[in-house]
Parts: C-alpha cells; sequence; structure tokens
C-alpha cells in the first residue's frame, strides 16, 4: 500500500482482472482456463496493488474470498486484501465478518464518486464483475489492469458487455508472463 496519500483530484480507481481471450473473467479455479501465467504476474500484482488503500467488491465476490482470505499465505495479496479497507456493495447489510470489511448500501457510481474526491491511494477493484462493469458503465474506472491468459473460455462471465458507450484507454504497458499478457492501460484524456 502507498505510503503517501495522493491528493483527491488524482486518485484513481483501478480494475484489476484476470481474462480469457473471448473476454470471460470468472473467478480462477471456477474453469481451467487461466494456464502458463509466468513469474512475472505476481509482480504485475504486487506493482497494481502497492498504490491501493481501499478495495471495492460485491456481495458475491465478499462471500467467496471471506472463508478463502484471512487464513490464506498466497502473497503478495494475503497480506493486503487483509489489511486493506473493503467496501463491500450488498443490499443486505449483514455483519461482514472479515477484517476491514465495511457495507456500502448505497449505489455505487455515486459512492465511489465520492470516494474518489477523498484524499488517499488508489481504489482497486478485484474480481467482482458486476460491479465493475457498474462502474466502467459509469466512466468512474481510470485503470485497467489486465492479465489476458491463452484460452478461449468459452462461457462464463463477461467482463465487458455489448451495452456500453464508447471509452477510450491509453495503452501504459505490455509485458509477456509465460503465455499471458500483463496490460495497464489508462483512461484517455
Amino acid at each position: 500500500m502507498s505510503d503517501t496519500p495522493t491528493p483527491a483530484d488524482s486518485r484513481r480507481v483501478v480494475l484489476y482482472e484476470l481474462m480469457s481471450l473471448d473476454g470471460f473473467a470468472d473467478e480462477p479455479g471456477e474453469r481451467d482456463w487461466l494456464r502458463d501465467t509466468g513469474s512475472k504476474l505476481g509482480d504485475f500484482l504486487a506493482e497494481t496493488i502497492a498504490t491501493q488503500d481501499a478495495v471495492l467488491l460485491g456481495r458475491r465476490t465478499y462471500e467467496k474470498w471471506a472463508p478463502y482470505w484471512p487464513t490464506a499465505d498466497v502473497q503478495p495479496f494475503a497480506d493486503f486484501i487483509n489489511a486493506t479497507p473493503k467496501y463491500v456493495f450488498t443490499s443486505s447489510p449483514d455483519e461482514l465478518a472479515w477484517a476491514e470489511s465495511h457495507a456500502v448500501t448505497a449505489p455505487a457510481a455515486p459512492f465511489v464518486a465520492e470516494l474518489k474526491r477523498q484524499p488517499g491511494g488508489d481504489i482497486g477493484i478485484h474480481g467482482s464483475l458486476s460491479l465493475a462493469r457498474a462502474l466502467l458503465a459509469a466512466g468512474l474506472v481510470d485503470d485497467l489492469r489486465l492479465v489476458l491468459a491463452p484460452s478461449l473460455a468459452g462461457e462464463g462471465v463477461r467482463l465487458f458487455g455489448d451495452d456500453g458507450e464508447l471509452q477510450r484507454f491509453d495503452l501504459v504497458e505490455a509485458e509477456r508472463s509465460g503465455g499471458c499478457l500483463l496490460l495497464h492501460y489508462r483512461r484517455h484524456g
């Protein structure tokens, strides 16, 4: 996590997703399309989370991750996700037992727009495809950090729908790790 908060006007929402060539982004392990990740994937993830001091999660991702990550030792993500404040978007604000988890019942777009105006580091979205798609549609995602796997999944949940408006991103960096591409895009302009 970043030691130095960034000014409120430069706080970015960073979407990190693992994707198949045909655009599916389900959780790894649910399908066998994520393979041949190579040795640089961990560094790409570490670079992504290094500037983040908040995470946005959908309720389904929270329910999948909360039983696993508190006792996991998969680094660098375990220490990061367990210590970082997590804003969980849910329509049923039951008590969230995972440390640093906060239920959010407000609509996602206005909440995230306000969070971006507050001082702090970057705001991460990890998994949480429905939330990611809603924030993309609202124009609130500033950076895309994509791991493109050398597979056609054939089915699952797509990250990008066919119902959105044109949005432009500039390529910041592209690197190969095994058979995967590690792609970093930033919103144009």
